[in-house]
């Protein structure tokens, strides 16, 4: 008798899992996140080993914003099932949203090499890791990945458009302009102008760039590039609201795009609204920590805050990965100066002034030689 029991308690107990787990994927497909979670839980108390379950829980976790949990989701999934592309795919992109771009590319690159180039996930993790690559400021890498993509897939207008963006900021005109060529094929495409500003910018046509860029818009309005560098160029022209206004576009669209995080930053430091100023910045060198303008800014945050000490750590470091960085001498004999480094501070002034008649005198040059 007690068997007959104990047997119909398992059961009651099977029916009642798999009714949390019927009713967790239903509240998941309608959208209910944060039921579904809960839903989720629930099942992995009894179910921990439903690597299936977990990978789902990952999934509605992401739809709550909540990347952290979500990681360790996948995680837990992945160590059950490490040659499942799929959930290896979605902790990337986990990854990706929480701006851990080392991790993100790490997970990507491991989807590239384990499927063949002809699946469609190949593509996206390709696509993807391109795009880390670009936030990350390794356009050859960039170049690298997305050159047998485009050669096999010649109209792939994100290849092409990534590609072009790349060719772009390493200096080859010639094949920048066939991207855009190529894409402009396709129609009048957002894109397109965008790449074209890029070329605008070159010869400081800000009126052009710009022109460019608002069209850019005007087709696509979702791209968070397009508001950052109109950004840029309101912010090289002085109008400060309007920077202000695109950069807070771009990072309502995408809260981790560099170029907005970095101007966003240096405008409202310059303004004084520092605390705001320390989130962005912040912000952006966790997705670029090597990057020497977001390091500048920072190193300027600190002294604004009264750390000294700290802000000559980064100037002596930034100074010493790129030494041709006249503006980082400066500042750092000014921060020598206000902890009592008159030696330091006198030598680094030197270095800069040195630096700036170097200048002075090639821009003189270059004059003669044109007239």
């Amino acid at each position: 008798m007690w068997r007959w029991i104990a047997a119909g308690l398992v059961a009651a107990g099977l029916i009642f899992a798999q009714d949390t787990l019927s009713r967790a994927v239903q509240l998941h497909q309608a959208g209910k996140y944060a039921e579904a979670v809960a839903a989720y839980q629930d099942y992995l108390k009894t179910h921990p080993e439903a690597f299936a379950v977990r990978s789902n829980l990952g999934a509605a976790l992401v739809q709550e914003g909540r990347l952290g949990e979500a990681i360790k989701q996948y995680r837990l999934a992945l160590d059950a099932q490490p040659d499942n592309q799929v959930i290896r795919f979605n902790l990337a992109l986990a990854y990706y949203k929480s701006a851990d771009l080392d991790n993100a590319v790490k997970e990507f690159e491991t989807v590239r090499r384990s499927l063949p180039a002809g699946n469609p996930q190949h593509r996206a993790a390709t696509l993807l890791v391109a795009e880390c690559y670009i936030r990350q400021g390794e356009d050859k890498r960039v170049i690298a990945v997305l050159d047998p993509l485009v050669a096999a897939s010649p109209d792939d207008l994100a290849g092409l458009y990534l590609l072009g963006t790349a060719l772009l900021h390493e200096g080859d005109e010639k094949r920048g302009a066939e991207m855009i060529r190529r894409i402009l094929s396709k129609g009048d495409i957002a894109e397109a102008h965008m790449l074209m500003a890029s070329t605008r910018l070159k010869p400081n046509d800000k009126k052009g760039a710009l022109a460019e860029v608002d069209r850019a818009i005007q087709l696509n309005p979702k791209l968070p590039e397009a508001y950052a560098l109109r950004g840029r160029i309101l912010f090289m022209s002085s109008d400060l609201d309007g920077a202000e206004a695109a950069f807070r576009n771009a990072l309502a669209l995408d809260p981790n795009a560099f170029e907005a995080l970095l101007f966003l930053g240096t405008l409202v430091r310059q303004q004084g609204r520092i605390d705001e100023a320390k989130t962005l910045l912040e912000r952006g060198l966790r997705i670029r920590p090597d990057e020497i303008r977001i390091r500048y800014q920072v190193a300027i945050l600190r002294s604004e805050e009264g750390d000294y000490q700290r802000a000559v750590e980064i100037l002596e470091k930034l100074v010493h990965d790129a030494p041709y960085y006249t503006e980082a001498h400066r500042s750092l004999a000014t921060m020598y100066g206000r902890v009592g480094r008159r030696e330091d501070a006198r030598r680094e002034r030197e270095i800069a002034d040195r630096m700036d008649a170097e200048t002075q005198a090639n821009n003189q040059a270059i004059g003669r030689t044109l007239k």
